[in-house]
């Protein structure tokens, strides 16, 4: 049998998930089963990796918000209280107390402060679309490992029916064999058949235990490893084939990465022109005005003054050796490789999206066929256990028959979670939103 182990990226496909989300608030019945839609829920309001992606957001913000204020003139306030006195009989001494107040505006910075601002900008924007990137990561890994959970689940009840037919089976032998009409090695193959299902069994169900553990641990329940949450979905329903129709469109338009990227392209991009600033002549006004007061002596004789003056300051680089120069060519190099790291991800955007269909028709075909491979599997155990009980055939036959009866089961489930696994990569694929 196999399992679903991989944890990777899931979502369901658009409009072909049936459950719809609950609001963030409503209170979740802590004993009921939980539905698919309920631990989406959780996830998005508990998990710490998407409390962390807001607080960044709010940080981009909020540097933002006091980029903007670059435009704003400055105004300052200072006091400093002195006292001098000369050393070795120096007639010197002076004390007092210097009072200022200064406003200071950028006149003209060759475009630096308006890129800063929309600098920041970007970066809030890019937040953003973290939080977004975040939120369709939880859903996608919530849906996977809450399918492998039911998938987990439904195997563990073919493997007590295997197991249960097998103790059966095992208990007949040992009858005949005591009354002296059966084989001690059919007795012993039947055994070991017995302890190969129990291993399967145990094996299964520490899966389980894995898996609700993590699944757990995204909807914000911590628990033990012999608590067991109890899932409300079945893995059973319809799995139809999906044709190609405009994910890849949607795709481009909706993803969240695919928006970081060009968001980090327009930043790379503002890069130059900050780094061209810093070619420019920066021009800077301010106005000051002092009160001082102090003790009068042979230096300051008054015992008040109250100067105000105002600056104009223009800063030029004249030699800086190309310096600068080569800082603008380096923004520009960095804007190109974003560029292309941005047409890069598309393409592969387009190779994951053809990817997640092609797993997804494979698994809708092989549900399909698995599904007549259990009908034909459970009536040829059914006819070789008669014929068993007649006496017209092997022990060998009937425990290989009962085998692939076990398999084929196992494999409709493996295949019904595969298909809901690669459903939920496809909704990742074209950046639906939660």
């Amino acid at each position: 049998m196999k399992i679903l182990l991989c944890v990777g990226l899931a979502l369901v496909a658009p409009g072909l998930y049936a459950q719809t989300m609950p609001a963030l608030a409503a209170p979740v019945n802590a004993t009921a089963p939980l539905t698919l839609a309920e631990c989406r829920a959780l996830a998005l309001s508990q998990n710490q990796r998407l409390t962390v992606a807001g607080h960044r957001q709010q940080a981009a913000e909020a540097a933002h918000a006091a980029a903007k204020t670059g435009l704003l003139p400055k105004l300052d306030a200072s006091s400093t209280s002195y006292f001098v006195r000369g050393l070795r009989g120096t007639p010197l001494e002076a004390q007092g107390l210097s009072t200022g107040v200064g406003i200071s505006q950028p006149v003209y910075s060759g475009g630096r402060i308006r890129a800063q601002i929309a600098l920041a900008g970007l970066q809030a924007q890019g937040s953003g679309e973290e939080v977004q990137a975040t939120r369709q990561q939880l859903v996608a890994e919530t849906d996977q490992t809450y399918w492998q959970a039911v998938a987990l689940r439904d195997q563990i009840t073919l493997a007590e029916r295997n197991r249960a037919q097998l103790q059966a089976l095992v208990r007949d032998l040992d009858n005949k064999f005591r009354v002296g009409l059966g084989y001690k090695a059919d007795l012993l193959r039947a055994q070991v058949q017995l302890r190969d299902a129990e291993i399967l069994l145990l094996r299964t169900r520490d899966d389980q235990r894995l898996s609700q553990l993590v699944l757990r641990q995204l909807i914000g329940r911590p628990g033990t490893d012999g608590d067991t949450l109890r899932l409300a979905e079945s893995i059973a329903g319809e799995f139809p084939a999906v044709s190609a129709a405009d994910y890849v469109q949607r795709a481009f338009a909706q993803r969240p990465d695919l928006r970081q990227l060009a968001l980090s392209n327009r930043a790379d991009s503002l890069q130059i022109t900050i780094a061209r600033s810093a070619r420019l002549p920066q021009v800077n006004a301010s106005a000051n005005a002092l009160f001082l007061v102090q003790k009068p002596s042979d230096f300051f004789p008054d015992r008040t003054i109250t100067p105000a003056y105002a600056l104009v300051s223009v800063n030029l680089p004249l030699v800086h050796w190309k310096e600068n120069r080569l800082l603008e060519a380096q923004r520009r190099y960095q804007a190109q490789a974003s560029a292309a790291n941005l047409e890069e991800n598309r393409q592969q955007v387009q190779l994951e999206i053809s990817r997640d269909l092609l797993r997804l028709n494979q698994a809708a075909r092989r549900i399909e066929l698995q599904r007549l491979t259990v009908t034909q599997a459970q009536e040829n155990l059914r006819l070789n256990n008669n014929r068993f009980q007649a006496g017209l055939l092997t022990l060998v036959d009937l425990l290989e028959a009962q085998a692939v009866s076990q398999q084929a089961a196992a494999a409709l489930v493996d295949a019904q979670a595969e298909y809901r696994i690669a459903e939920a990569a496809l909704t990742r694929a074209t950046g639906e939103s939660f």
